[in-house]
């Protein structure tokens, strides 16, 4: 007679020791690249910071005698002449701009960017950023209204940064709604945050763009040669100063309708 076995008997099972040695060794070669991720990155940033800082100092000299050469030299230069020191002097201040931006990026993905927490008022950050908005988008013939509720709890931010984040995003709406559009900055309590809400009538962003809206140097609607001043940091500027206050940023938008952009920040409050 022959002896046969259950497979179910323990002492047949194959046994599982393989197969979580395979794992465990797949587990440690995962660490050791997200390791090496995380120094390479760290590693960027340091040099983005250091090459931006390099470039700003003699930009800013530059920037400075072109500034005195327009002051003093203007009467005796041709038209012509005129022009060509304004583009120069015009592109100058881009680029500081722009080196600016990228000493500010570099900083907050590597943690070294300066941070000051403290209860700040979104009502009164609101009237603020609107006041200095204001005058661009009249000369585009939109209306940019507010609309703040009542008895807003105090967020805990860097008030300044705060005023940068929606300084940016309004300048967005603005630069990408038609004339005769309109812009509106809200702000509501929402549980345990206050969400302010900028809401654009423009041109929106396709489904399948929107996550690249915070991708760095992207620029969704620019056109082949055309020129602008911003070179695609602002959103991702802000949703990391966003983060720094314990916040979120989110774009939700509609191709051909308008795009509304919304932040988060936590008030420490308990529903």
């Amino acid at each position: 007679m022959v002896a046969r076995h259950s497979s179910s008997d323990p002492a047949n099972a194959p046994s599982n020791e393989p197969l979580r040695k395979a794992l465990a060794e797949r587990e440690a070669e995962v660490d050791i690249l997200r390791r090496q991720l995380a120094d390479l990155l760290s590693a960027g940033g340091k040099f983005l910071s250091e090459a931006a800082h390099a470039i700003r100092s003699p930009l800013t000299v530059t920037n400075s005698y072109l500034e005195i050469l327009r002051a003093d030299l203007r009467d005796g230069l041709t038209e012509e002449q005129q022009s060509f020191l304004d583009v120069a002097h015009e592109n100058a201040v881009r680029l500081c701009h722009l080196v600016d931006d990228l000493v500010d990026l570099a900083a907050l993905e590597t943690g070294t960017a300066r941070i000051e927490l403290a209860p700040a008022r979104v009502d009164t950050i609101v009237a603020d950023v609107c006041s200095a908005v204001q005058p661009i988008a009249g000369q585009k013939g939109l209306e940019l209204t507010t609309e703040v509720a009542p008895g807003l709890p105090p967020v805990t931010v860097d008030g300044e940064r705060l005023k940068d984040v929606l300084r940016r995003i309004l300048e967005n709406a603005v630069r990408f709604t038609a004339e005769g559009g309109s812009v509106m900055l809200r702000a509501s309590h929402g549980g345990d945050h206050v969400a302010i809400e900028v809401v654009d009538s423009g041109v929106g962003i396709p489904a399948d763009r929107i996550t690249d809206a915070f991708e760095t140097f992207v620029q969704l609607h620019r056109k082949p040669g055309e020129n602008r001043d911003s070179y695609g940091l602002g959103l991702p500027i802000c949703r990391r100063e966003v983060e720094a206050f314990g916040g979120t940023i989110e774009l939700t938008s509609i191709e051909g309708e308008g795009t509304t952009a919304t932040v988060k920040l936590p008030t420490g409050e308990k529903v």
